[in-house]
């Protein structure tokens, strides 16, 4: 889809819901190019800058599966001391990144890692122990919570003190397949009030601020769009997209789109389905085309999404 109008522009329309030319989709058009900072977040195997302990497991799981945790018990919060790098390890896969992105083209996508949430219970040894620590010391949980803010703002402010980025990723799961991990009472206790910090910092850059999070999370979206969130990555098998879309039109956008499964253990025909689904959903704009999850995929699948994508993807004579 080669034409005068860049990638970029055509995925700003979309995000502003003008109609675009064409169906975003960042893995196929280039109109998105992240970088990443140098905090180890995730191994397959070995410990990351966190102290979590990774082991691979296959065939049980084709990734790193969390086996160890560095805060056992109460005291082990206190003796914590949380992710401290040079700057130069933070910054140089960054910059290293930028080199290689036409800013013309692209728009540039700081990825800042895993959530909140999820980096609270990878630290104290899975969500049920959050969970009971929250009802028997929720001040423990502030307290945790609050770290994990501070480190992600803390290489925030690094990272923007070097490069303008125009969007910020943040990605934190929340749901199951019908409905939330937690009540939202307990969300807005929490998790809530630390994403709003980390919304404020992106905004208050200049950037779009995009969220990833798993499962049926679609009843926080109006406290999510008053937070700041520009662009909401969530699968479309858990969440009612046409629902969303116009409730919410001009006021969020929508990313992702095909199923995982599909992607995983459909057909090809399957595959063009879902992108004719997308392609409708995203004609007046607010839609960006990608997988529902960031996982490995079999070339056969991402073949048949390429090509259905190139066959109906087009909106607008270029």
């Amino acid at each position: 889809m080669q034409s005068k109008v860049t990638p970029k522009e055509n995925i700003l329309s979309a995000i502003r819901w003008e109609e675009p030319w064409w169906l975003p989709c960042p893995m196929f058009d280039g109109s998105v190019k992240e970088v990443s900072h140098g905090l180890v977040e995730y191994r397959d195997e070995g410990v990351d800058d966190w102290g979590v302990v990774w082991e691979l497991r296959i065939p049980l799981s084709p990734t790193g599966f969390p086996v160890d945790h560095p805060i056992k018990d109460l005291g082990d919060l206190d003796r914590y001391q949380p992710p401290s790098l040079p700057r130069s390890k933070i910054l140089e896969p960054v910059l290293e990144g930028v080199r290689k992105v036409d800013r013309h083209v692209s728009l540039l996508a700081l990825y800042h890692g895993w959530g909140i949430f999820e980096r609270a219970w990878l630290l104290v040894g899975g969500m049920p122990k959050l969970f009971l620590l929250s009802l028997q010391h929720p001040d423990a949980v502030d307290q945790l919570m609050d770290m994990v803010v501070d480190v992600k703002l803390e290489i925030l402010d690094m990272v923007l003190s070097e490069v303008e980025v125009d969007m910020v990723m943040y990605g934190d799961d929340w749901g199951m397949e019908d409905r939330l991990l937690f009540s939202p009472q307990w969300w807005r206790r929490f998790v809530k009030p630390r994403h709003l910090r980390l919304y404020k910092a992106v905004r208050e850059a200049g950037a779009l601020c995009f969220l990833h999070s798993d499962g049926k999370v679609e009843d926080l979206i109006p406290e999510l769009i008053e937070m700041g969130v520009d662009i909401l990555n969530i699968q479309r098998e858990c969440n009612d997209w046409p629902k969303i879309l116009k409730e919410f039109r001009g006021k969020i956008t929508l990313w992702g789109g095909i199923s995982s499964r599909v992607l995983d253990m459909g057909t090809a025909d399957q595959v063009a389905k879902e992108v004719d689904e997308c392609v409708e959903l995203g004609r007046r704009g607010g839609v960006v085309m990608a997988p529902g999850h960031a996982l490995k995929y079999r070339n056969e699948s991402i073949g048949a999404l390429k090509k259905a994508w190139e066959e109906k993807g087009k909106y607008k004579q270029l």
